[in-house]
């Protein structure tokens, strides 16, 4: 398989939408083992269940992302690709965006960064 910087939009949206979705819906359902699954050591780091749970209480569009988001394009660099994602929201106005980037790393393909805004 091509590195996951090399692949077109198409190819790309085929490896990000289950990772992606599987984000949106643990968030959903605040389950951390299964929200983290797929971190990068340094995210895992950065990112504690603590601070998960305290996330979703201060941001309600965490725990509320509609499951009718569509890819908009990627950001490609050497060692990675960050996918953006418009959203909406189940209980928030307007649109969101969502951004998931991945690379390679100690465990293969990694996400190294994930967010809503």
């Amino acid at each position: 398989m091509a590195k996951i910087f090399e692949l077109k939009n198409e190819q790309l949206k085929s490896v990000a939408l289950p990772i992606w979705k599987n984000i949106v819906e643990a968030a959903s359902e605040q389950n951390y083992a299964r929200f983290s699954r797929g971190f990068s050591n340094d995210l895992l780091a950065k990112l504690s269940e603590q601070h998960f749970r305290q996330s979703c209480a201060d941001f309600p569009l965490l725990s509320s992302i509609a499951p009718d988001f569509k890819m908009i394009d990627s950001i490609q660099r050497d060692n990675g690709v960050t996918i953006l994602w418009r959203l909406h929201s189940t209980q928030l106005a307007g649109e969101f965006l969502g951004q998931l980037t991945l690379q390679g790393g100690e465990k293969g393909m990694e996400i190294t960064g994930v967010s809503v805004n």
